[in-house]
């Protein structure tokens, strides 16, 4: 029987190379895919796609090589193999950090038009759209080619020694031998070189075009910088100047991203930029090679910042606070794969709680240790009030103690003993982050914590907002939601709950922001929870409007106003104003108004130099939806002048937008100024009849302004019919901490004595921390005591008063007597 040749067989056959390369593409997306969560790990894949690409590229090679004419067009499947190796290599050696998908994509059509090229089409149109493919593609190759330009003498060797090195040079082999068809391919018809050059074209316009707007957003920033501006605010960091004039936008954030998210190669013919990434910089997202990006750092104008500076600016501007999170250990390949989110509502009260249970774990291919950081993004005036973290199975409850003491003990267990912590911690701008160490390929995780939320109030309804959480990969998570009403009353939400087994549930994946709303009863009973000897309770919140006839009235102007917002205000007869700017204030009135507006229509944020102001200083701001917090501005000389000098002034402050940012809600919660937010109809009646609005309070009170009531302390314990929840406590205890705490910042006594109270809520304030260790022992090595005697952590399905020490005398004294009545019944019969 005659043996057919190998290149007849190889004929069958356009199928084969379409089959090996379909099953390489499929085990490269399936790495992809992984990567795409953050999961770098899978080597094995990798090489298993080298191992099956290099006897057909063996191959290939041979048959081209041999019948060069015949399989010519069999060169397309050979370079995309060799791309695919490359990007398989590139999974464990991580040359081009992190590819955007585009750049596969573009790859791919690359070789795709190739086949058509050197397979000789009949067909116009169809060499047309290859030859403009191929123009625009091929510089992506050239790309590739000048980039490993560096490492090609490493690569060189690399073949001798491994055959892995010839990886390193495919990009520029690829680029010759097309280079060589292509000369002979591309004059044979006009159509398709003017093709082809028109791809290459209109990328280079693309980038170019992409490179100017880049330019112009450098140049916005860097005109605001130290040296382009004579405008100075020793108080203040240099950079805030920057974050007040940046509109957030997706060139200014590729700018702020340089070296610290995405490569920028500052010399392609040294090994430099391999290390651009060796620095210690804070900052958790996954670094990312995009080409284009990378070329148009190079044609761009640096921004004058540090990276320090820029991360300051996308915490502030971009919210990316977690982000920067300090991790003691790699936060990668992490997902969140559950999530049971139960809702309980106490309407008489105006409060809800909430209690989230969390699943984490790594990727099936992951190894070490992780550290997962989740960030809860509170409502105002809203307190987290339990932590819990599974251990061996059980459910271990945090032990509330100081900030100080928590923060390093977990950082003592996580960094040297590498065991069991959970973590919480109060951030300002009133935002939760949760820390769980260790997790594994084989430990999952499982938390639990909880957080007292007060109901707002609106047209005679409670409003239920849902809590805003961030986190490893929260989207893709299987979620669970339940709702529960106290009083059993109906509700209506804005994403459907189904009724079943007595209660109101929804399943979706991720955690989708929503809100329930129920009817407010204006006569109902006030509620009353009693805790040692005390009672608490709600009553409607008293607003008050007193005379006020401010010593100047400050318009604090941003971009967020309107020239229709300034012209109400001005209009008003026998009233003075006055703007800051430039650091000095000056008048501001119908005539001038216009001109003076323009100054302030970039400014996004204002940080008004309130300790310069007169006492009784009137401010009238509207607030957009972000500036930096005080945590930002700790080393600056502005927030210690706020801190002494404001809070004995007797400021007062309207807001006439929707928005609190998050400078003006620490400066609300701790009452650096009396703070009033309503409309701008509501401000011009306040001003042009002297008045303000002030909601009454005393030493014992805490007001809810969002939930429209207060909470009283009383010595009298109060028995009525409607008995309120813990909540209350809870609540009261955090308003005392938050309201007080700057005045005992330096007390150490004070701040004990908050702390205390802090303990006795189970409340995480400025000043204490929840953590979970693991063990008993681990607590007495790190000098923190169990919480004795308080309300401990929250629950779901405990809500209720906890019996007094006299209740408790009874409990038991009555449980003694039908023991005894029990025993003399026995023995009488």
């Amino acid at each position: 029987m005659e043996t057919k040749p190998l290149y007849v067989f190889w004929n069958s056959s356009i199928g084969v190379s379409l089959m090996i390369t379909l099953l390489t593409i499929l085990i490269l997306i399936s790495s992809l895919i992984g990567s795409n969560f953050d999961y770098d790990n899978f080597e094995n894949l990798s090489f298993l796609n080298i191992i099956i690409q290099i006897p057909y590229a063996l191959v290939t090679a041979y048959l081209v090589l041999r019948y060069k004419e015949k399989y010519q067009h069999l060169l397309a499947f050979l370079f995309l193999n060799w791309f695919i190796g490359c990007f398989s290599l590139n999974m464990g050696m991580n040359v081009f950090e992190n590819l955007p998908i585009w750049v596969y994509c573009t790859t791919f059509l690359f070789c795709l038009s190739n086949f058509v090229i050197y397979k000789g089409v009949d067909n116009n149109y169809l060499n047309t759209i290859s030859y403009f493919i191929n123009g625009c593609s091929i510089l992506l190759i050239l790309y590739y080619a000048v980039f490993l330009i560096p490492i090609s003498i490493i690569s060189f060797f690399g073949i001798i020694v491994l055959g892995l090195g010839f990886y390193g040079l495919v990009p520029a082999v690829v680029l010759f031998i097309h280079s060589v068809i292509l000369s002979k391919k591309l004059f044979v018809h006009k159509n398709n070189l003017l093709a082809f050059c028109s791809g290459i074209v209109v990328v280079i316009i693309g980038i170019a075009t992409f490179i100017t707007f880049l330019n112009i957003e450098s140049k916005k920033i860097n005109q605001n910088s130290i040296t382009k501006t004579f405008e100075t605010d020793e108080d203040l960091p240099a950079y805030i100047r920057i974050s007040q004039h940046l509109s957030p936008n997706f060139l200014n954030e590729i700018l702020l991203k340089k070296d610290i998210v995405y490569i920028a190669t500052k010399d392609f013919f040294s090994l430099d930029g391999f290390g651009a990434f060796g620095r210690n910089v804070q900052y958790s997202e996954r670094k990312t090679h995009n080409p284009i990006y990378n070329i148009a750092y190079n044609f761009t104008s640096d921004i004058y910042l540090s990276d320090d500076d820029k991360i300051n600016i996308l915490k502030s501007n971009f919210d990316k606070r977690l982000e920067a999170e300090e991790y003691l250990w790699s936060g990668k390949d992490l997902i969140t794969k559950n999530i049971k989110e139960d809702v309980k509502i106490y309407p008489n009260d105006h409060l809800a709680y909430t209690e989230l249970s969390v699943d984490v774990a790594c990727e099936d291919k992951s190894w070490g240790q992780k550290e997962a950081i989740y960030s809860f993004q509170l409502p105002e005036g809203a307190v987290a009030t339990s932590l819990s973290l599974w251990v061996n199975g059980i459910e271990r409850k945090g032990v509330l103690t100081t900030k100080e003491k928590a923060k390093k003990a977990y950082n003592k267990v996580v960094g040297v003993e590498m065991r069991d912590p959970s973590l919480m911690q109060w951030k300002e701008g009133n935002r939760v982050t949760v820390r769980i160490f260790p997790i594994t390929n084989n430990l999952p995780r499982i938390f639990k914590c909880g957080f007292t939320t007060p109901l707002k109030t609106k047209n005679n309804k409670l409003v239920y907002e849902s809590l805003s959480i961030k986190g490893p990969n929260i989207n893709n998570a299987e979620t669970i939601s339940r709702i529960q009403i106290s009083d059993g009353q109906n509700f209506t939400a804005t994403k459907d709950f189904d009724f079943a087994n007595n209660y109101y549930t929804n399943k979706a994946t991720g955690l989708e922001k929503w809100e329930a709303e129920l009817d407010a009863n204006p006569k109902k009973a006030n509620s009353v929870f009693t805790w040692k000897n005390k009672s608490y309770e709600t009553k409607p919140l008293i607003k008050e409007k007193i005379v006020f006839k401010p010593s100047e009235i400050i318009l604090d102007l941003t971009s967020n106003w309107k020239s229709s917002e300034i012209e109400k205000i001005l209009n008003i007869k026998n009233k003075k104003y006055t703007v800051v700017l430039n650091g000095k204030k000056q008048e501001i009135n119908p005539a001038n108004y216009s001109a003076i507006f323009q100054s302030f229509k970039d400014l996004n944020y204002s940080l008004l130099p309130m300790f310069d102001f007169k006492e009784n200083t009137l401010i009238i701001t509207k607030c957009g939806a972000f500036s930096p917090n005080f945590e930002e501005l700790e080393d600056s000389n502005y927030l210690k002048k706020i801190k002494t000098e404001v809070k004995s002034k007797n400021i007062r402050a309207i807001n006439i937008s929707e928005n609190t940012n998050q400078f003006w809600q620490t400066v609300k919660e701790q009452r650096y100024v009396s703070y009033f937010q309503t409309d701008i109809d509501q401000c011009v009646s306040l001003i042009e009849t002297s008045r303000f609005i002030k909601f009454k309070t005393d030493i014992n009170s805490i007001n809810l302004e969002t939930a429209g009531i207060s909470i009283h302390e009383s010595p009298e314990i109060k028995n009525i019919e409607q008995k309120g929840s813990n909540h209350l406590y809870r609540m009261f205890c955090f308003g005392k901490v938050l309201n007080d705490q700057v005045e005992i910042q330096n007390d150490t006594l004070a701040q004990n004595q908050y702390v205390e109270l802090a303990k006795d809520a189970n409340i995480v304030t400025p000043i204490s921390s929840l953590i979970v260790l693991e063990t008993d022992r681990d607590y007495e090595e790190n000098g923190i005591e169990k919480n004795i005697n308080t309300l401990g952590n929250a629950s779901i399905n405990n809500d209720g008063s906890v019996p007094e020490p006299h209740e408790w005398a009874m409990i038991i004294a009555a449980a003694l007597l039908l023991l005894f009545y029990y025993r003399k019944q026995k023995l009488a019969s």
